[in-house]
């Protein structure tokens, strides 16, 4: 493929779609979700309807169900035919989804991800005649010249055309950009087929090309071709080479570690069959897709475990997909998949902590870090996640704990890391520890080169301790530049602000910290004082009533006191110690005016 194919391909992506446009995940819609929250059923208008409100909650196994039933009930227009066969295949219910596509095209459908869709049905069914005559009916000239050769390749294997599937693989042999991906396949075939020197020739090149990056998919491919063929030790240099540059990804060490310990004689070949082959083009293919067309790279990405289900790449690439269309308990199902054998198992398990810890339910995600904790004890990233954990569920002392063993446990390139200096130093703040905090916090602010979450968190925690002034301006000012549109930041400013006796300008940006942070109790509690500086009395209340009924950061707040300002008003504040020329001199280096 010449540099212009992959950009028509990708700009193409409606070629795919025809009739079924793009709609696998649509905006919600709450009037519509409203009306037909509870809609009859038992006609095809009514099941239509159903269909639609599950596709707009993005429950997608759900609407597939109700378009099917609508479509047994009369309602077959080719729209609604191409939502059924789209939405089944993208949750990977394949042979259904091969049903309708077919009847799609009986109604009209012109669309070319049907033959995707029907090949893959019978490349499953070792119909390998019909798969081939469903891709050849793609007669887009980007699909003909770009990727159909990589499937009919591994068609021609499952019929045991060994000569054809290699020959039809040379159409972009000579494509740089997909220089990689020939040679992949080229090994693949070649070692289906037990052509071994010509497989090793293939690996090789890919190895030895050091303009490529290799995925980890790839080293798994190359790694198992090397061990069954006597090269266990080529194999395993080749994984360290790629873990030295990434020491966070445990997965490399233990495909490392699990080369190590292979015996060759009981290893089995990875890409043993043709179904097996197909999926690793497929998957390539979604992985094409996935930085354009989020849509498009899921349904490849299913169509591949449909026909490899034991693909432990393609099943993390899915529930990453799915985690980042906010299908928490769908990811969650896909990466428990993932079998304890796997090198993949760990990080796995690391991601549904994750998804845990984003949806706040803590004390799930507490647990899996807990027995990751058991079986890596001294794992630096599952000790920085419970330190994390800890942090967010306000246990500072345990955090702390867990933040040290990190650092412990850390290989030299981590402890260049200033992220955990910072919760550590976070941590300490919080547990009241405040010289060891302003130790650490000053230790992450070298290491980020001043990020502007380091400068923002100990300015403030310095105009918070009355220390420094002149420095804990400068260095909010200085994150305010950086980052402009944090909220945490802008509210650090507006404090500044207010402590350097500016309430009106305080206001200001308060109110459009508000705005990024609107369920924020500092925040309010904030914004709250300076309105009652500014004479606006009863707005303050207001905020500081509304700082108590809100959840984040409301660990920070003292309520009593913000009840007794709501009781009995707010006095004027000491104005803290600032040389204001030296910080307007300062200033001026950042281009920030007042």
């Amino acid at each position: 493929m010449k540099v212009g194919y992959i950009a028509a391909l990708i700009i193409s992506v409606g070629v795919f779609n025809s009739c079924t446009e793009n709609f696998m995940h649509q905006n919600r819609t709450p009037d519509a979700e409203t009306i037909y929250s509870h809609p009859r059923v038992d006609t095809a208008y009514g099941t239509y309807l159903a269909a639609r409100v599950a596709h707009l909650r993005q429950d997608l196994n759900t609407a597939a169900d109700y378009y099917v039933k609508s479509i047994n009930l009369g309602a077959d227009n080719t729209e609604i035919i191409g939502r059924a066969y789209v939405l089944l295949t993208s949750e990977g219910r394949i042979d259904e989804a091969a049903e309708y596509a077919k009847m799609a095209q009986q109604k009209g459908d012109k669309g070319n991800f049907i033959h995707f869709v029907v090949m893959t049905d019978e490349m499953q069914k070792q119909n390998y005649a019909n798969a081939l005559e469903s891709l050849q009916k793609i007669h887009d000239k980007v699909y003909q010249a770009s990727i159909l050769p990589l499937f009919e390749a591994w068609i021609y294997a499952g019929e045991g055309k060994q000569k054809e599937a290699l020959n039809v693989l040379k159409k972009f042999k000579d494509d740089k950009s997909l220089v990689s991906l020939y040679y992949m396949h080229n090994g693949m075939l070649n070692d289906y087929f037990g052509n071994i020197e010509e497989a090793q020739k293939a690996f090789d090149t890919v190895v030895n090309n050091e303009n490529l990056e290799l995925s980890y998919r790839s080293l798994q491919i190359i790694g198992n071709f090397y061990i069954r063929n006597g090269k266990q030790e080529e194999a395993a240099a080749l994984v360290k080479k790629y873990y030295d540059k990434n020491f966070q990804a445990r997965m490399l060490l233990e495909l490392y570690q699990d080369i190590q310990t292979s015996d060759a004689s009981a290893t089995p070949k990875l890409i043993d069959s043709p179904q097996k082959g197909q999926a690793e083009a497929l998957f390539n293919i979604g992985t094409i897709f996935r930085g354009y067309q989020s849509d498009i790279s899921q349904i490849f990405t299913a169509l591949a475990l449909y026909l490899n289900p034991q693909h432990d790449v393609a099943l993390v690439s899915m529930a990453d997909l799915l985690e980042n269309n906010q299908r928490y308990n769908e990811a969650i199902k896909e990466y428990a998949k993932i079998s304890p054998q796997s090198p993949i198992y760990f990080m796995a398990q690391l991601k549904i902590s994750s998804i845990y810890m984003q949806e706040r339910q803590n004390q799930k995600a507490l647990e899996k870090l807990k027995n990751l904790l058991e079986l890596y004890p001294n794992d630096y990233q599952v000790l920085f996640n419970l330190g994390e954990i800890s942090r967010i569920m306000n246990q500072p002392e345990k955090a702390i704990k867990y933040y040290n063993k990190a650092l412990k446990s850390a290989p030299e390139v981590a402890k260049q890391d200033w992220t955990i200096y910072y919760a550590l130093g976070m941590a300490y703040e919080r547990s009241g520890q405040w010289n060891k905090a302003e130790e650490v916090l000053q230790e992450a602010l070298k290491i980020s080169n001043r990020h502007p979450f380091v400068l923002n968190y100990l300015g403030y925690s310095w105009l918070q301790h009355n220390e420094n002034s002149n420095e804990a301006l400068y260095m909010i000012f200085e994150a305010y530049r950086q980052n402009p549109e944090d909220g945490h930041i802008m509210d650090s400013l507006g404090w500044a602000l207010y402590r350097m006796g500016k309430y009106e300008d305080s206001i200001k940006v308060l109110e459009r910290a508000a705005e990024y942070l609107p369920g924020n109790a500092i925040v309010c509690d904030h914004l709250g004082d300076a309105y009652w500086q500014v004479g606006r009395k009863d707005e303050a209340r207001f905020q500081w009533q509304h700082a108590l009924i809100l959840k984040e950061d409301a660990e920070e707040l003292n309520k009593d006191v913000i009840r007794g300002k709501i009781s009995d008003g707010l006095q004027k504040p000491a104005i803290i110690n600032f040389n204001e020329s030296l910080l307007v001199e300062r200033l001026k280096t950042l281009n920030i005016t007042e």
